[in-house]
């Protein structure tokens, strides 16, 4: 039995969802969740999930660190973000994080069961030209995907918790007392987030960590 997990804020768009993974296969079993806690509490429960929808920007997602983190937890499970944003740096952004396809919400019933059905057969659904929108960043002359913010998806849990930690401006003596591990551990977790990132600052790492999180919604 196709197992699908749908996470969503909208009742309405979990609803709209639903009918397109039945439109693919009419015995699927669909679960249901309105925030990344949710999704997290169940795929820790449960592995049987065969894939996961997941919207943008409910509650917990953080940009893309509820989608790295559900990585982390499920590097198995295919994940297909679905979003009311549907420009092309986005789309490159949640691709490089990991991402094994990207709805907009403005594509129609069809479509969307379309594009479960493409993910469910191995492939990566990206939506067509006519479904984007010019990049809502200027993008560098020469710059890839592969930035630091997409290495991110590589960092460990504990690695993951002293970048976000560094961000909040701590330095290794306060992360030490919070993490209750040895300044030492610190400074090796730190070398190797920035050896991980390929970068050669904490700055750069920060910088990398904040434009992770930078992705936003707008709109439903």
């Amino acid at each position: 039995m196709l197992k699908v997990l749908i996470a969503d804020d909208h009742p309405l768009f979990r609803e709209a969802l639903q009918g397109a993974v039945v439109a693919v296969r009419g015995d699927a079993l669909v679960v249901e969740a309105a925030s990344l806690g949710g999704v997290l509490d169940l795929v820790r429960d449960d592995d049987d999930f065969d894939l996961a929808l997941l919207d943008l920007r409910m509650p917990g997602m953080d940009g893309l660190a509820g989608l790295v983190n559900l990585r982390k937890v499920r590097p198995d499970l295919p994940i297909v973000i679905v979003s009311a944003l549907a420009d092309e740096d986005t789309v490159a952004r949640c691709l490089a994080c990991g991402a094994a396809g990207y709805i907009p919400k403005s594509l129609g019933r069809e479509k969307i069961r379309a594009a479960v059905e493409q993910v469910l057969a191995g492939g990566i659904f990206v939506p067509d030209a006519a479904h984007l929108a010019a990049p809502t960043r200027p993008v560098p002359k020469g710059r890839t995907t592969d930035e630091p913010f997409a290495k991110i998806g590589t960092l460990t849990p504990q690695q993951m918790r002293v970048l976000e930690l560094m961000g909040e401006g701590r330095l290794n003596k306060e992360i030490s007392h919070i993490l209750t591990v040895s300044e030492t551990t610190v400074k090796a977790h730190v070398s190797a987030v920035l050896h991980k990132l390929g970068v050669a600052s904490r700055t750069q790492a920060v910088l990398a960590l904040r434009r992770m999180k930078e992705v936003q919604d707008v709109g439903a």
